[in-house]
């Protein structure tokens, strides 16, 4: 009983790993973090993913820059920032 739970919980975590595609921002100077950020939504829009991480870290000019740039992008349905901080999880807009 505990083997199979155990299997079901790391499949669910396997999943959701999947279906979670990451952006890693570090070492990206301000403007091609933002080009970045821009074509990865878009990318996510585009083939349906419905949520994305942005990773920012947890200061600097990018982190307080990001949710001024998700918020003005369209395609953006909201943001959050993650439970550790150090990024951004993006709902994207349904595509039509």
């Amino acid at each position: 009983s505990t083997r199979k739970e155990s299997s079901a919980a790391s499949d669910v975590y396997k999943r959701q790993d999947l279906t979670m595609l990451k952006l890693d921002l570090h070492d990206y100077t301000l403007e091609d973090a933002y080009q970045k950020c821009q074509e990865f939504i878009s990318e996510a829009y585009l083939n349906r993913i419905k949520k994305i991480e942005v990773i920012t870290g947890r200061s600097g000019p990018i982190c307080k820059e990001f949710p001024f740039w998700a918020e003005s992008n369209h395609q953006v349905q909201y943001i959050e920032p993650s439970w550790h901080g150090g990024s951004f999880i993006i709902k994207i807009q349904k595509k039509f």
